[in-house]
C-alpha cells in the first residue's frame, strides 16, 4: 500500500510540473476598498506602491470597478502601499511580502473610515501574527510557526494556548470536560483510538490554521464544551505550489510529508501525504494502600514498562472548484493507515500490614493493532441574486474499522502455599465507526449591519464493537472460549437538528448575537449479552447569546452565554470486560446520561502598538457529569453528580521589534464537585496551566521559536502533579528561501511524566508514569512555486475569501 501511494504521488507530479512550464516568477498584488461605515465600495481612490526599503514609489493606481485595485509583473520584494481619497483617513499597509515562494498578495477588503477633518494614517502590518485573540476564538496560524515543518498535528497542538495534550496525545481544551475536535468545520467522529492515531500521523505542514472555540454558534453540534477546529490548507496561490519535508530524531523516530497544490482562476486542486514512524517507551509505577476502619490493612505495588512502535500514512485530497461567479463545489476525501504493536511488562506485589509480600503475579503483554479510516467531505454554495443570501448544502460520510490482537501471559504466585498458577489470554477486538452527516444551511444580509442564519443538519452514527477471548487450557492443551468476557456491542445513535442565529453591528461598535438550536436524539444499543439498561429518545434546546463592545480602537469587552451537551462517547458505553489488568478491571456503562453544562464567559482584551492582553473569566455548572471512577479493583463511568467550574485564563504577547515576539498565557480553574458517590474527601480541585515562548527572527534568514507549557489537572477523584513540556527549534533558510533546515529540540530538560494522586472510600493510590519524549530532530524541506506571467486577478474568489483587514473602525 505504501509504494502504490508513492507511486501515485510520484506520477501525479510530473504531470502538474508539465502543465505549468509556460508559468514564470512574477509578484501580483490585489485589493478592494470599501467604506467603514457604510460597506459601499471606493470608487477613484489613489493607491500608490513603495519599496519597503528605501520608499521609492513603484507604480501607483487608482481603484475602479468596484473599488478594485491591482498591480501585476512586480520584481519579487518587500512593498508597502498607500491608499488615500478625499473625506477619509489614508492608510498604510506595510511589509508587503512577493517572493517565489509567495508570489500573489491579495490583501482582501480594506475599510477607509471617512474623516472630514483629521488626515493621520494608520499602519497594520499585512503579516499574520502566530497567534490571533477574538471574543469566543484563539486561532493559532499553523502556517506562521516553523514548528510545523516536518512535525504533525499532535505535535503542534501542544503550542496551542488553552490547549492541554495528554500523555497519550489526546487533545481537550484546558477548564472543560468534553472537546470535540473538528475537521474544516465539520465533526471528525473519530473513535477517541483512532482520533489520536489521526493526530499522529496527519502533517502539520498539511495545516494553515488551529482554532479554538471556547463558545460555538449554533451552527456547531452541540455536543462538547468547546471545539478545537483544524482547517487545512488550501491551494491558494494561482499556479503550482507545495512543499516536501523529511525529519529524523535520536528517538528513533521518522516521518516525512508533501504537499502539493495547483490553482486556476476558478480552480483548485491540493494534495497532502504524511508518514511517521514512531516508537514509544514508557514506564509506570502504582502504589496503593488498602484502609479497614480507617487503619491500613494493606498494600498493592505494579511496575509496569512498555515498549510500542507506531506507523502510519495520511493521504488527503481536495478540490475547490468555482462553477460560475456564484456557485461552488467543494470535495475533499482523507484516507489513513496505521499500525501499532509492541509488548508490555507488568510486576504485581501484594503486601499485608507488614509490607511482606503474599502474592506476586507477573504478566507479559503483546498486541497489534491495525486500523483504517476513509472520509468523504462535500459542500456546494450558492449565491443567490439580488443579494438575497447564501444557500449552502453538505454532507459527510466516514469509516473507521480497527483490529486488534493481544496475548497475555500470567504466573501467580502465593507465598502462603506456595502456590503457582500460570494463565494464558488471548483477545481478539474489532471495532468499526460508520456515519453520515448532512447539512443545509441559509445565510442572508438583512441589513448592512445585520444578518439572519438558519440551517438542519442530521447525523446517522453506528459503532460496532466485537470481542472474543479465548484461554488456554494447561491440562487439556487447547484454546476454550471465555464465555464471560466474549461479547458483541453495537450503538447507534441518530440526531436531528434545526438551528436559526441572528446577528447585528452598531455604528457604535456593538456587537449583538442571539441564537437557538434544537436537537432530537434517537440512541440505542445491542449486545450479545443481556442488555441491563435501554435508552429512549429525548429533545433538548440549546439557546446561545454573546455580547460585545469595541472602545477606542483599542479595547473591547464581551460577554456570552451558551448551553452545552455532553453525550456518553463509544468508549465510556461500551460494556465489553477488559481483564488485562486484575488491579484495575475496566468496563464500560450503557446506562450513562448525557450531561448538560450551562457556561457564562467574559472576555476582555487591549492592544498597543507592541503588545496585546486578553483575559478570560468563565463559569461552567454541570450536572450528571460524566467521569471514569475507580472502586477498588474495578473501574468504569458513572453519572457521579454535579460540578461548579471557575476559571481565569490570560494571553498576551509583547513584540518590542518587528524581528521579536513573546507570548504567554495562565490559567487556572477552580471545581467544587457534588456528588451522590462517597467517592473521596477532596471534593474541590485546583488545575493549573502556564506557557511562555519566543520567535525570533535573526539576519541572514535564521529563525529561532520556543514554547515551555506547565499543566496540572484535578479530577473527581482526586489530582494531578504538574507536568512540563518544552520545545525549542531554530531554522536556516537556503537558496532564496527554498530549502529551510530546521533542528528541534523536544523536552531537553526532562522526560513527560505524569502523577496522579487518587482517593477512594477505602483505598489511596499514586500513579507515577514517565514517558521518554526527549528527542532532538532534524527537519530539511523544500518549497516551489511556479506562477504564471499574465495571471488575471483571482476576483471574487480571493475578495470573498479572504480575511477582511480593517485598517480603522
Amino acid at each position: 500500500m505504501t509504494i502504490r501511494i508513492l507511486h501515485l504521488l510520484l506520477c501525479f507530479l510530473p504531470v502538474l510540473l508539465s502543465a505549468t512550464r509556460s508559468l514564470a516568477d512574477n509578484g501580483l498584488l490585489t485589493g478592494k476598498v470599501i467604506d467603514n461605515k457604510t460597506g459601499e465600495v471606493v470608487d477613484f481612490a489613489a493607491v500608490a506602491l513603495f519599496k519597503q526599503s528605501d520608499g521609492s514609489v513603484v507604480k501607483s493606481y487608482q481603484t475602479e470597478n468596484g473599488g478594485k485595485f491591482q498591480f501585476s509583473n512586480l520584481p519579487f520584494d518587500t512593498y508597502k502601499i498607500k491608499i488615500s481619497f478625499v473625506g477619509y483617513t489614508s492608510a498604510i499597509i506595510e511589509n508587503i511580502v512577493l517572493s517565489k515562494q509567495h508570489p500573489t498578495k491579495n490583501l482582501g477588503t480594506i475599510k477607509l473610515k471617512p474623516d472630514a477633518n483629521v488626515l493621520n494614517e494608520v499602519v497594520v502590518t499585512d503579516t499574520k501574527p502566530v497567534v490571533q485573540f477574538g471574543t469566543d476564538t484563539i486561532t493559532y496560524n499553523v502556517s506562521q510557526s516553523l514548528m510545523a515543518e516536518g512535525s504533525t498535528a499532535s505535535d503542534v497542538m501542544r503550542n496551542v494556548p488553552m490547549v492541554d495534550v495528554d500523555i497519550d496525545g489526546k487533545p481537550t481544551i484546558a477548564g472543560k470536560r468534553n472537546t470535540r475536535i473538528f475537521m474544516d468545520g465539520k465533526p471528525s467522529d473519530y473513535t477517541a483510538a483512532t482520533l489520536t492515531d489521526l493526530l499522529n500521523v496527519l502533517p502539520a505542514d498539511a495545516i494553515e490554521k488551529i482554532e479554538v472555540i471556547t463558545n460555538p454558534d449554533v451552527q456547531y453540534a452541540a455536543d462538547g464544551d468547546g471545539i478545537i477546529n483544524i482547517t487545512l490548507k488550501k491551494g491558494y496561490k494561482i499556479g503550482l505550489n507545495g512543499s516536501v519535508a523529511l525529519t529524523g530524531g535520536t528517538l528513533g523516530t521518522y516521518n516525512g510529508s508533501a504537499y502539493i497544490a495547483y490553482r486556476t482562476d476558478s480552480l483548485s486542486i491540493s494534495s497532502s501525504y504524511g508518514y511517521i514512524n514512531r516508537p514509544t517507551t514508557s514506564d509506570g509505577v502504582v502504589n496503593t494502600t488498602y484502609y479497614k476502619n480507617d487503619a491500613i490493612s494493606s498494600y498493592r505495588n505494579q511496575y509496569s514498562t512498555n515498549d510500542n512502535g507506531n506507523k502510519g500514512h495520511n493521504l488527503r485530497g481536495n478540490m475547490d472548484w468555482d462553477i460560475t461567479p456564484n456557485q461552488n463545489v467543494r470535495v475533499a476525501a482523507n484516507v489513513n493507515f496505521r499500525n501499532t504493536g509492541g509488548d508490555s511488562y507488568l510486576d504485581d506485589h501484594s503486601l499485608d500490614i507488614k509490607s511482606v509480600e503474599t502474592k506476586l503475579i507477573q504478566q507479559n503483554n503483546s498486541n497489534v493493532n491495525d486500523g483504517s479510516s476513509y472520509n468523504l467531505d462535500a459542500d456546494y454554495s450558492l449565491k443567490l441574486k439580488n443579494n438575497k443570501g447564501t444557500l449552502k448544502a453538505g454532507m459527510v460520510g466516514f469509516y473507521n474499522n480497527n483490529d486488534r490482537d493481544r496475548n497475555l501471559a500470567r504466573e501467580i504466585l502465593t507465598h502462603s502455599n506456595g502456590l503457582l498458577v500460570k494463565t494464558r489470554q488471548y483477545y481478539n477486538n474489532v471495532a468499526a465507526n460508520t456515519g453520515l452527516d448532512l447539512n443545509l444551511n441559509y445565510y442572508r444580509p438583512v441589513t448592512k449591519l445585520s444578518s439572519l442564519s438558519m440551517g438542519f443538519q442530521s447525523s446517522f452514527h453506528k459503532n460496532d464493537n466485537d470481542q472474543f477471548v479465548t484461554g488456554y487450557n494447561f491440562d487439556t492443551l487447547q484454546d476454550t472460549v471465555n464465555s464471560n468476557l466474549t461479547n458483541r456491542f453495537i450503538y447507534y445513535e441518530n440526531i436531528y437538528a434545526v438551528y436559526a442565529s441572528y446577528s447585528l453591528r452598531t455604528k457604535k461598535r456593538w456587537s449583538f448575537r442571539a441564537g437557538g438550536r434544537t436537537e432530537l436524539t434517537d440512541a440505542s444499543f445491542e449486545q450479545d449479552k443481556p442488555a441491563t439498561a435501554s435508552m429512549k429518545p429525548y429533545i433538548n434546546f440549546f439557546p446561545n447569546i454573546s455580547l460585545g463592545k469595541s472602545f477606542r480602537k483599542r479595547y473591547n469587552v464581551g460577554i456570552s452565554y451558551s448551553m452545552r451537551i455532553a453525550r456518553p462517547r463509544d468508549y465510556a458505553l461500551n460494556p465489553l470486560v477488559d481483564s488485562s489488568n486484575t488491579a484495575n478491571i475496566f468496563y464500560g456503562n450503557p446506562a450513562l446520561k448525557p450531561s448538560y453544562t450551562h457556561q457564562v464567559e467574559l472576555s476582555f482584551g487591549a492592544f498597543g502598538q507592541k503588545w496585546s492582553f486578553t483575559p478570560r473569566l468563565s463559569y461552567a455548572n454541570s450536572g450528571h457529569i460524566i467521569e471514569r471512577i475507580r472502586m477498588d479493583t474495578v473501574s468504569t463511568y458513572e453519572n457521579v453528580g454535579s460540578s461548579n467550574t471557575y476559571a481565569l485564563n490570560m494571553f498576551g504577547n509583547y513584540r518590542p521589534t518587528k524581528k521579536i515576539t513573546f507570548t504567554g498565557s495562565f490559567g487556572v480553574s477552580r471545581t467544587t464537585y457534588e456528588s451522590t458517590f462517597n467517592l473521596s474527601k477532596n471534593t474541590v480541585g485546583y488545575s493549573y496551566r502556564a506557557s511562555v515562548g519566543p520567535s525570533i527572527q535573526f539576519p541572514k534568514r535564521i529563525a529561532f521559536e520556543g514554547n515551555v507549557n506547565y499543566y496540572n489537572r484535578a479530577s473527581v477523584q482526586g489530582r494531578s502533579k504538574g507536568s512540563v513540556s518544552a520545545s525549542f527549534g531554530a531554522r536556516k533558510g537556503f537558496l532564496d528561501n527554498k530549502l529551510f533546515v530546521r533542528v528541534m529540540s523536544v523536552d531537553p530538560f526532562a522526560q513527560r511524566r505524569n502523577i496522579q494522586f487518587v482517593e477512594g472510600i477505602n483505598y489511596t493510590q499514586e500513579r507515577n508514569s514517565k514517558l521518554a519524549t526527549r528527542n532532538y530532530q532534524l527537519t530539511v524541506s523544500y518549497r516551489f512555486t511556479k506562477v504564471g506571467r499574465n495571471t488575471v486577478n483571482k476576483q471574487k474568489k480571493d475578495s470573498s475569501k479572504a480575511p477582511e483587514t480593517p485598517i480603522s473602525e
